[in-house]
């Protein structure tokens, strides 16, 4: 359960990013480097999901094209709904050119999304190891001496021995 939280987590980042650069008035622009550090992030989870899978990604311009125009409207959406809100309440201006503290929020989201991915990842590999460990084990175990051993068959739950006729 607490691999799908960390999941949950690494999802909710960079939302949680887009916020934060709506809350501290940061650049639009801002918000393009940080759909492309989500765009990286997600293409370095599924090269690393299918490198442990044994798979080859393949990766075209146009998918990533879409990739970035749909997490672009997604953090746009949550970006302006925070500022829209927050007009509301006080005066709002945005900044106009990156600074470090833009580099600071992107960094965060990255940071988060890439830590619980990878907690999870290991998380995940040790109780897949785990439940593979039981199930060769169940089918490596031997059946245990009794009634099958006999010689006999099974009929509807009924032991018959061999050396005996059926009974009618």
């Amino acid at each position: 359960m607490t691999a799908l939280w960390l999941r949950l987590a690494s999802l909710l980042a960079f939302p949680f990013g887009a916020a934060l650069m709506a809350i501290y008035q940061r650049s639009p622009l801002a918000l393009a480097l940080l759909t492309a550090a989500m765009l990286a992030v997600s293409l370095y989870e599924r090269r690393r999901l299918a490198s442990a899978t044994g798979t080859q990604s393949l990766i075209d311009g146009a998918s990533l094209l879409t990739g970035f125009a749909f997490r672009l409207g997604l953090l746009i959406a949550i970006f302006v709904l925070t500022v829209g809100v927050l007009a509301l309440f006080r005066d709002t201006s945005l900044a106009r050119e990156l600074a470090g503290t833009d580099f600071i929020l992107i960094a965060l989201p990255v940071g988060i999304a890439l830590a619980a991915n990878e907690i999870s990842a290991r998380i995940a590999r040790r109780e897949f190891s785990a439940a593979q460990t039981e199930i060769s084990a169940a089918f490596a175990r031997q059946p245990e001496p009794g009634a099958t051993d006999a010689g006999g068959e099974i009929i509807e739950g009924e032991i018959i021995d061999a050396d005996e006729p059926p009974q009618r």
